[in-house]
């Protein structure tokens, strides 16, 4: 993992000031430690890692640009011992009631303050290291992907198609699944997160899938739809606008453009064609260390893109009781436009 992270995050705090990183995505992207338990605490001078005897020797062997303490004592605890006095920044979003609780028993002296995506602003924009992790992870998603699409025939359950797909992606290399799989076939189709149940393919169905693997904690995320047999009619007309819509709102991703902006060109042109009653959910969202991360395409958003941030371009059209329609990519933004990071074929596949 690439060091010098630390640094920047002291560049967005005082000279002085003691910040204390309780979530463990932010904790890995700082430290590169991955363990199930664990706090960070940044000092004027020395950023601590404070573990457990369990993790020992894979702190030893992930840590970067941090001094690791190993307690059998409470971690919080022995962190505070350090902090004298100042100013204490800690995780709005991620710190506990009872962590608080307990910090300020223990910190008579401090002024405690907290603060909203402090490191999360500092993942927006991706190094060349995490770049090619999210890469290895899409590029073991699409292989996993065609090599499924092979497999794919009527008879098949929603469950029996994840599975396999999951199974695929760590066959593949994969450290794991992204995230749940979201197979849905026919009408479940409508439903834009559907949990696979034991429903199976059958002729006519429409087949959702929204997928991604997982590379040393970095995450992609893909969604296409098949269908088993001749499409009909509405199937064809769906998919192809919500294809177009994918393509038109994809090409309007760049650097120095606003999350807004960009949502505004999808939500227009569905509202043009009298869907965007249909498009239900938001357009995309940053991947990295968690599936979902900054920034969110949103027309309240006030982010604007930055070069080497990597998003989600996922536009849907869902009809009710009867099928619904997704495709996204995860992408790399660029100066002058993007990197298309799952690519594979935009056409409405026919299966069995």
């Amino acid at each position: 993992m690439s060091k010098g992270r630390i640094t920047r995050l002291r560049a967005l705090v005082v000279p002085d000031e003691y910040v204390l990183i309780t979530n463990p995505v932010n904790i890995q992207y700082l430290s590169g430690y991955s363990g199930s338990n664990g706090l960070l605490l940044s000092t004027p001078d020395v950023t601590y890692l404070f573990t457990d005897t369990r993790y020992e020797i894979q702190s030893a062997q992930e840590c970067f640009d941090v001094e690791v303490r190993i307690l059998r004592a409470d971690l919080l605890t022995e962190a505070l011992k350090l902090v004298t006095e100042g100013k204490l920044t800690i995780e709005a979003r991620h710190a506990t009631v009872a962590q608080l609780e307990q910090i300020n028993q223990a910190s008579s002296g401090l002024t405690v303050t907290s603060s909203s995506g402090l490191i999360e602003q500092l993942r927006v924009c991706k190094d060349d290291e995490e770049v090619e992790l999210i890469t290895q992870a899409c590029n073991i998603s699409i292989a996993a992907l065609e090599q499924l699409s092979q497999e794919l025939r009527p008879g098949l359950t929603e469950r029996e198609i994840a599975m396999n797909l999951e199974h695929l992606m760590m066959q593949l290399g994969a450290q794991d699944k992204g995230f749940a799989s979201i197979v849905a076939t026919g009408s479940n189709t409508a439903i834009p997160h559907h949990q696979p149940t034991s429903r199976a393919v059958e002729k006519g169905d429409l087949i959702k899938i929204d997928f991604g693997a997982k590379v040393a904690g970095y995450h992609s995320d893909c969604t296409r739809v098949f269908v088993a047999g001749s499409p009909s009619a509405w199937q064809l007309e769906l998919h192809e606008t919500v294809r177009q819509c994918q393509e038109v709102t994809r090409e309007s991703v760049r650097s120095g453009v606003s999350c807004a902006e960009v949502d505004t060109v999808a939500r227009a042109f569905m509202d043009k064609r009298n869907i965007g009653h249909l498009f239900t959910h938001g357009l995309g969202h940053g991947v990295g260390l968690e599936i979902h991360e900054d920034p969110f395409f949103s027309r309240q958003s006030a982010t604007t893109i930055e070069a080497n941030t990597v998003v989600t371009v996922e536009p849907g059209a869902y009809i009710s009781e009867l099928g619904g329609v997704r495709i996204e990519d995860t992408v790399l933004v660029t100066e002058d436009g993007y990197v298309d990071l799952t690519n594979f074929t935009y056409d409405l596949v026919t299966i069995g």
